[in-house]
């Protein structure tokens, strides 16, 4: 081995390298949980803090000095993160362990009328013993994460062609690893027990400060090698025995247009993105690339972390770049401009599209640089929600080409209550313009935007106070209210009237709103009768029939949309409306229709022990639903007893999850409640955490740390939570 430089770089690497192993014995799993929390990081690896199977302080610090968290000269990103977790005592210690190794190069600078040369050839041989073992370490989990061979996308042979050769790899290098290694740790042991007493009697404090420390780094390192080796063994025994893992069949991408989804699973997301960034570095041209409501961070400097965890590469061959957000999302100057940097990454870059989103103005000072981008590209930024273009010179929105229009329209338009007014005024600019054009609109959405209409229906007036005026072009209207609003007749039949000025209409649409049980004959005139559009309650699955004035039930496609979008019962809403939804989940469940879930808004009352309906504030009965996915207890303040948990456990038996909203259950449920092994149980308090029930221990679990919450805990949860809905 060669010697150590004295160099003092040198020294203060190896300070930095006793102050990380003091720092491992310090962040216990408390302290390393709420540390890769709050810095988001992979799910991976909180997951495997969590199992037990690894070092949690060694590996928390790994992690911290890949990510650059703590460095050789600086630690407060560290100790303000600590702060922030209220775990000031322990950023007091970091800083004080920190403090003391920076200072290694003066405790370590040699000093010869203070150290024999034997002294200095011992510190010498302990820190190659150290350095060797570290390598060893390096080496051996290096090695286990080969071993812990993924899931093979792809199909046919090849995959398991590559999956058996990835084995045998594994194994020689094992093989070899072994050899070495004990050899080394065989080495180590030898030099410790020969020099035991002369390392016990040194007289200089620093010296003998450093070879302690040097020691103890020994002594962990073939603790830490001895068992990874040993593990190493286990899982290669596993594997020879083990068959080839299921392979999932993924389809090569289409480079005309590549779709990542939010739904996709992980495995498939990594082998859409290896196939681009092969692409991209063959130089293959990708023509479109597509998030679907994926992406959870957009960095200042273009990275995107997709809502995996995944990061996204910059890919130099992309041409067009479309963005689907979570339906109504509002990006902020900088996120938008992230967006627009990741795609101007691409030399070849020509077109930007974003759509189910708000985008702002680029007016800021740190949005010219990726505004210069698009003029030197020559690309366009195109707003499907608005039909405008983004203007690269002034950073602002202009109403597109009247192809441009004609598609944004042919899509459809969304109008959300928390959207800018500015950008809910550029979608009535589009509106206006289209009927001006008669550019036919196939859908008019208004999400929870709608307020009322004027006297003579002829507009709609929003909640932002805009008003929306008849468009005689639209087919479908949608209106989506605020928690089971009552729209009377009177507005209702004015709402008809609006719908009624469109020549293209086909249907109005009601959704999470009450509407008349009856109406009368004034209210649908001989001018709606003849146009005989659909005017559909969404809630209930019911639609009006224009001539005999009735709700009916008599579509299956309006059932099964109905059930797809989920039913919520209001406590507020009639019993009228709770009845003709209870008509529609029973004649979905009997044709075997998937209800989506199913929200109980403050109207559940109890389960009936005779029948196991559960029965609501109105005394309307819900019965067993065969065909139900999710229920949800939104039961705003109420303390629910142990006998409401047991049977809403019975009830939703066949549900995929079962989930309490806003109220308090037990601490713990009874044995015979216990959750069914393929339901999951949530429960959220509004408090600051969510929780999932262990069907094992029949305690609540904290989704985020997996600690069981103690008595303790809720009894002052419970607290909070009276004193909030008192």
């Amino acid at each position: 081995m060669d010697r150590p430089s004295s160099g003092m770089k040198n020294r203060v690497l190896e300070g930095f390298c006793l102050f990380k192993l003091q720092l491992a014995d310090l962040l216990n799993y408390n302290a390393s949980i709420r540390l890769a929390t709050i810095w988001n990081y992979p799910s991976a690896f909180r997951d495997s803090l969590r199992s037990g199977n690894a070092d949690v302080g060694l590996s928390m610090v790994e992690k911290m000095v890949e990510r650059g968290d703590i460095t050789s000269d600086d630690v407060s990103t560290l100790t303000d993160a600590l702060r922030k977790c209220e775990l000031n005592g322990v950023a007091t210690e970091v800083e004080k362990i920190f403090g003391e190794n920076s200072s290694q190069a003066d405790l370590i600078q040699p000093e010869t009328n203070r150290q024999s040369e034997d002294e200095k050839e011992a510190m010498r041989q302990c820190e190659e013993h150290g350095n060797a073992l570290s390598t060893l370490l390096q080496a051996t989990e290096e090695l286990g994460r080969k071993m812990e061979v993924p899931t093979p996308t792809g199909s046919g042979m090849n995959t398991l062609t590559k999956h058996r050769r990835e084995r045998k790899e594994v194994e020689q290098e094992l093989l070899l690893l072994k050899s070495s290694s004990l050899e080394s740790i065989d080495t180590t042991e030898a030099f410790i027990h020969e020099n035991q007493p002369y390392l016990s009697a040194l007289q200089h404090s620093e010296t003998r400060n450093r070879i302690r420390q040097l020691r103890k780094s020994l002594d962990r390192s073939l603790e830490l090698s001895r068992k990874q080796l040993d593990d190493l063994t286990d899982q290669l025994l596993k594997l020879r025995t083990e068959s080839p893992p299921q392979v999932e069949a993924v389809e090569p991408i289409n480079l005309n247009c590549v779709t990542i989804k939010a739904t996709d699973s992980k495995d498939k997301q990594l082998s859409i993105i290896d196939q681009l960034k092969e692409a991209s570095d063959k130089g293959s041209p990708i023509r479109m690339l597509r998030l679907v409501t994926t992406f959870k961070t957009i960095h200042e400097n273009g990275n995107i972390t997709l809502s995996s965890g995944v990061l996204l590469p910059f890919l130099s061959t992309l041409a067009a770049f479309v963005i689907w957000t979570e339906k109504g999302r509002v990006l902020t100057e900088a996120e938008f401009s992230g967006l627009l940097k990741y795609g101007c990454k691409s030399s070849r870059i020509e077109e930007f599209t974003f759509q189910y989103c708000d985008l702002p103005s680029l007016t800021g000072t740190s949005s010219r640089e990726v505004l210069k981008e698009l003029q030197e590209r020559g690309a366009k930024v195109k707003w499907c929600d608005t039909g405008h273009c983004l203007s690269t010179s002034a950073g602002s929105w202009e109403m597109g080409t009247i192809d441009w229009v004609r598609e944004a329209c042919g899509a459809g338009v969304v109008m959300y209550k928390h959207w800018r007014k500015e950008t809910l005024h550029l979608q009535i600019k589009m509106l206006e313009f289209a009927t001006e054009k008669e550019i036919p609109i196939r859908l008019v959405n208004l999400n929870r935007c709608y307020s009322s209409i004027t006297s003579d229906g002829s507009n709609i007036i929003l909640q932002s106070g805009q008003s929306l005026p008849a468009m005689s072009s639209v087919k479908i209207i949608n209106i989506t209210t605020e928690d089971g609003r009552l729209i009377p007749e009177d507005e209702f039949a004015r709402l008809l009237d609006y719908a009624n000025q469109s020549q293209a209409i086909k249907d109005l649409r009601f959704q999470e709103c009450e509407l008349p049980p009856t109406v009368s004959a004034s209210t649908i005139s001989s001018e709606i009768k003849s146009k005989n559009f659909k005017v559909s309650w969404l809630t209930t699955g019911h639609r009006l029939n224009l001539h005999d004035r009735t709700w009916q039930i008599d579509d299956m496609d309006a059932i099964r949309e109905s059930c797809r979008l989920g039913v919520v019962i209001y406590q507020q809403c009639s019993s009228h409306m709770q009845t003709l939804q209870m008509h529609l989940l029973t004649v979905a469940s009997q044709n075997n229709i998937p209800i989506a879930f199913i929200s109980l808004r403050m109207s559940y009352r109890a389960v009936d022990a005779t029948t196991g309906s559960i029965i609501l504030e109105s005394g309307v009965m819900l019965p067993r639903l065969s065909s139900l996915s999710e229920l949800g207890i939104n039961a705003s303040g109420s303390e629910l007893t142990e006998e409401d948990v047991n049977g809403l456990m019975d009830y939703s038996r066949q549900c995929s999850k079962l989930n309490f909203f806003w109220c308090f259950p037990p601490w713990s449920v009874s044995t015979h409640a216990r959750p069914h092994s393929k339901r999951q149980v949530h429960w959220d308090p509004e408090d600051k955490d969510v929780f999932t029930l262990d069907s094992a221990s029949s305690r609540w679990v904290n989704e985020e740390t997996r600690m069981a919450l103690t008595e303790r805990e809720y009894q002052d949860m419970l607290i909070r939570f009276r004193l909030k809905w008192k």
